[in-house]
């Protein structure tokens, strides 16, 4: 018996792939991509997946200083983020370059957040960056809607010609967005987060393939 929110989170799901799609035609617009770059390599797969999270807060262990989730990015190409309350810290670009501070990430009733993906970072070969992110304790209560969005299984990610140069030459190996969500899970099983803190990059974004992957 389905619960009877299903049909709400139904539709919030539909309306969800109309924005990605908008989204992904904003995204190759921007890059200067020709038309269905990105759609295309969504095609032949399920679209996205949707989380609803809740952490109950906790008053006596709301140590700021410390995390509820770790720094990590997300494998896919792109999420959207609702939350209700603060909690999620995000990491942005600096203006010279590289990786900036933790910032909160805003608490808007009707507005998604828009976080870049380990793909994003691939395809562009570095011209953009996966967002790194996190979540920290508080004493409050807070929920969350994500909406993960990857590329059709089979589809291989590798940097775009548009984006390597003699002045930027290809930095990511090709890989099979299957394969990269199967390694990148292994890896956190395995104890290895997705976030170098040391370097101040992402593992998975920037994770090596052998040549025969793709």
């Amino acid at each position: 018996m389905q619960p009877a929110f299903a049909p709400t989170l139904d539709e919030v799901y539909s309306r969800q792939d109309k924005l990605a799609v908008a989204l992904l035609g904003g995204f190759e617009a921007a890059l200067e991509l020709p038309p269905r770059t990105l759609r295309d390599m969504f095609e032949g797969g399920d679209f996205g997946t949707i989380r609803l999270l809740h952490y109950p807060g906790d008053p006596a262990h709301a140590d700021r200083s410390k995390t509820g989730i770790g720094p990590h990015t997300d494998f896919e190409c792109f999420t959207l983020m609702h939350q209700d309350a603060h909690g999620l810290q995000l990491m942005p670009r600096a203006p010279g370059g590289g990786h900036g501070d933790w910032v909160d990430a805003p608490v808007r009733e009707a507005e998604f957040i828009v976080i870049l993906g380990d793909m994003l970072e691939r395809l562009t070969n570095g011209m953009l960056l996966a967002t790194p992110h996190r979540v920290v304790p508080s004493a409050h209560a807070r929920s969350s809607i994500i909406r993960f969005n990857a590329f059709a299984p089979e589809t291989v990610i590798q940097p775009l010609d548009q984006f390597v140069s003699a002045e930027r030459p290809r930095a990511y190996s090709a890989v099979r967005m299957r394969e990269h969500m199967e390694t990148t899970m292994r890896n956190l099983e395995a104890g290895l987060g997705s976030w170098d803190p040391e370097h101040r990059r992402s593992r998975s974004a920037s994770y090596e393939y052998a040549a025969h992957s793709a």
